[in-house]
């Protein structure tokens, strides 16, 4: 972590346990584990699929593993946290934004209520499996 920068590498379902090494080399901060194949937001993380997947990495790193693609509601996101040290959502909220964007795509008075409500749900769910 040269100059207060982590450099954060990513791993995949299709990273295996012989290129595993080389993803982590250097890797600083945490590690961010792609939870699907294909494009974010179309399709839902297989809870169970993550958690072996986190397992198999903890194996090979001390490191935070923060898990992303395919978590849009507060029961995805609680489920993830059970197993990893964070769950990020991206999609979810970008939609939640732009459903409420008026024709011209600017803000509406609904464009940051809904957008917390969302923020607040996913990290109830969270903190939920954090207690349990």
């Amino acid at each position: 972590m040269a100059r207060g920068i982590s450099f954060v590498r990513l791993a995949s379902p299709t990273t295996d346990d012989d290129r595993l090494p080389t993803v982590l080399r250097n890797a600083s901060g945490f590690v961010y584990y792609v939870s699907i194949t294909g494009t974010t937001g179309t399709k839902s993380a297989d809870a169970v699929k993550v958690g072996h997947a986190v397992d198999r990495l903890r194996q090979h790193t001390d490191l935070p593993i923060a898990v992303g693609f395919g978590i849009r509601t507060p029961e995805q996101a609680a489920a993830i946290a059970r197993t990893a040290d964070a769950a990020v959502v991206g999609s979810a909220i970008v939609s939640t934004v732009e459903s409420s964007l008026d024709p011209n795509g600017r803000a509406t008075a609904r464009t940051v209520p809904e957008t917390l409500a969302l923020v607040r749900d996913l990290a109830a769910g969270v903190r939920s499996a954090r207690d349990k």
